[in-house]
C-alpha cells in the first residue's frame, strides 16, 4: 500500500462515527456496571481521539455522571462545564440519569451567560432574540448560553446563533438596499392628448378637445380646451388606481368648467378607463357629470361622454 494510501486509511479511520463512539460505549456500560475507574478510563481515552464538540460534550457528561456517582460533586460540576463549553446545548438524558444530577447540569447552564455582538449594515435595525427585542443594531449584551434565534429588521429570515460560555459570539449582518423611493415630481410625465366629447351641449351634441396631462404614479392633473357650441376651458385634478385589471388604469376626478358666451363656471365629477396601446400611447374613455349655472341653452345638470387618444413623449414611466 502506498504512502497516500495509508494516510487516507488512517483519515477514513478517524472520521469513522464507530470508531468515535466506541469509547462512549465502553464508558456508558462500565458506568452502568458501577466499575467507576473503567467507565473514566474511557472516557479519557476517549477525549485524547475526540475531534468534534459534541463528542467531546457526550464525553464530559459521562465523566460528570461519574462524579456524580463517587459524591464528587466539585469534579461533577468541572466536568459538566466543560461539557457545555464544547457544546452549550449539550443534555443529558433524563430517563436514564438520576433528576438530581439533570437539575445539577441545568442548575450549572442556567448560571452561565455569554456575549452576543450584532453589528448590522446600515445601523439602526432592530434586533430580537428569542422573539424578545433587544433594541437597534449595534447591540452587545450578555446572553444564556446555548442556540438562539435572531431577528435582525423587518421581513428577514430568522437565523439560529450559538452562544458558548464566557465567550463572545459576534455577528455582522447586512441588510438588503431599501428600494428606491421615487418622490412624486420626479415620477412625474406630460402627454398631450386629443378628445372627442358627445353630449357637450344639447345643441351640438358633440365637440372636440385638446389638452395636457400631468402625471404622476397614482395622481394627475389636466387642463384640456373644448370647441363646440361654444368655447370653453377644463381643468381636472384626479387619482389613478394601479393596473388591477391587467393593462387597464381606471381614474376617477374632480373638474372644473369655464364655458364663455356667457360665462359659465362650474364643477364636475369624472370617471374613465385608459388601455396602452404602445409604451407612448393609450386610449381612453370618459363619462362626466357637470354641474352649472341654469342657462338659457346649457342645462344645470349634464353628462357628457369623452374618448381621445394621449401621447406621452418619454412613455408611461409615470404610471
Amino acid at each position: 500500500m502506498s504512502a497516500p494510501q495509508v494516510v487516507m486509511s488512517l483519515l477514513l479511520a478517524a472520521a469513522d462515527p464507530v470508531a468515535e463512539n466506541r469509547d462512549l460505549d465502553a464508558a456508558l456500560q462500565s458506568l452502568s456496571e458501577a466499575d467507576f475507574e473503567a467507565a473514566l478510563a474511557h472516557v479519557e481515552t476517549g477525549l485524547r481521539q475526540a475531534r468534534d464538540e459534541a463528542h467531546v460534550a457526550q464525553l464530559r457528561l459521562v465523566q460528570g455522571e461519574v462524579y456524580a456517582a463517587l459524591r464528587q460533586y466539585a469534579k461533577m460540576e468541572t466536568a459538566f462545564a466543560r461539557a457545555l463549553e464544547a457544546n452549550p446545548d449539550a443534555r443529558l438524558d433524563p430517563e436514564r440519569v438520576q433528576p438530581n444530577v439533570v437539575a445539577r447540569l441545568e442548575s450549572l447552564r442556567g448560571s452561565l451567560q455569554g456575549t452576543l455582538s450584532v453589528d448590522v449594515d446600515p445601523a439602526g435595525a432592530e434586533v430580537r432574540l428569542d422573539g424578545r427585542a433587544l433594541g437597534p443594531a449595534p447591540w452587545r449584551g450578555p446572553v444564556p448560553i446555548g442556540t438562539h434565534t435572531l431577528e435582525v429588521g423587518p421581513n428577514l429570515t430568522p437565523f439560529q446563533v450559538k452562544v458558548r460560555p464566557s465567550q463572545t459570539e459576534q455577528v455582522r449582518v447586512v441588510l438588503p438596499a431599501a428600494p428606491a423611493t421615487r418622490s412624486f415630481f420626479s415620477s412625474l410625465a406630460l402627454s398631450a392628448q386629443l378628445r372627442a366629447a358627445f353630449g357637450l351641449s344639447p345643441t351640438s351634441g358633440a365637440g372636440l378637445e385638446a389638452g395636457a396631462r400631468l402625471s404622476g404614479t397614482y395622481v394627475f392633473g389636466e387642463l384640456n380646451a373644448t370647441a363646440g357650441s361654444r368655447f370653453g376651458a377644463a381643468a381636472r385634478l384626479g387619482a389613478q388606481a394601479p393596473r388591477l385589471l391587467g393593462p387597464v388604469t381606471l381614474s376617477l376626478s374632480l373638474d372644473g368648467y369655464a364655458l364663455g358666451g356667457p360665462a359659465l363656471f362650474g364643477g364636475g365629477l369624472s370617471a374613465g378607463a385608459s388601455l396602452p396601446l404602445s409604451t407612448k400611447f393609450d386610449v381612453f374613455a370618459e363619462l362626466s357629470g357637470r354641474w352649472l349655472p341654469s342657462s338659457p341653452d346649457y342645462q344645470s345638470t349634464h353628462l357628457l361622454g369623452v374618448t381621445g387618444l394621449r401621447f406621452t413623449p418619454g412613455g408611461q414611466a409615470g404610471r
